[in-house]
C-alpha cells in the first residue's frame, strides 16, 4: 500500500500488508479510518503514516481517528513512525527508533525496542456547571 493516499471509510485485505514507503491519511479532525488486516502488518525502515488535512477548514486527522484491526502479528519497521490504536491478534515488534501515536494492544507480546509512544490529548473538560440558584425566600407572614 506504499505511497497511496486513504479518504475516510473502511479498508479491508484478506492477506497481508507491506508499506515500503510513507502512506497518506487525508481527511477531517472528526472523521474515521478503519483498516482491518486479516494477516499481518509490516513495514520497511522510515515506512510512515503521514496525516493530510482537506483544505475544507475541518482540521486535520489525529491518531483517535484511526484503528489498524489485525488478524496475524504487526511489525514496525526501524525508524518508522505509525498512528492510531493498533489491535493485534498476535505479537507486535517495534523496531529501533520507530515511534506510535497512540495505542497498541496484543494478545500475546509487545516487543519493544528504543521505542517511543505519544498517547493522543484527551478532549478537553468541559466548563463546570453554574452552582443552582438558591430558592426564592418565602413572602414575609402577615403581622
Amino acid at each position: 500500500i506504499a505511497g497511496q493516499t486513504f479518504t475516510p471509510g473502511v479498508y479491508s485485505w484478506n492477506s497481508f500488508v507491506h508499506v515500503s514507503s510513507p502512506i497518506f491519511v487525508k481527511g477531517g479532525r472528526d472523521d474515521i479510518w478503519v483498516f482491518k488486516v486479516a494477516g499481518y502488518i509490516s513495514t520497511a525502515a522510515a515506512a510512515d503514516v503521514v496525516f493530510q488535512g482537506n483544505d475544507d477548514g475541518r482540521g486535520t486527522p489525529t491518531s483517535d481517528n484511526l484503528t489498524w484491526q489485525v488478524g496475524g502479528y504487526f511489525v514496525l519497521g526501524a525508524a518508522s513512525h505509525m498512528h492510531g490504536a493498533f489491535l493485534v491478534h498476535n505479537y507486535v515488534t517495534l523496531g529501533a527508533a520507530s515511534s506510535i501515536s497512540g495505542r497498541v494492544l496484543a494478545t500475546d507480546a509487545v516487543n519493544l525496542d528504543t521505542v517511543s509512544f505519544a498517547y493522543p490529548s484527551p478532549p478537553p473538560s468541559p466548563p463546570p456547571s453554574p452552582p443552582p440558584s438558591p430558592p426564592p425566600s418565602p413572602p414575609p407572614s402577615p403581622p
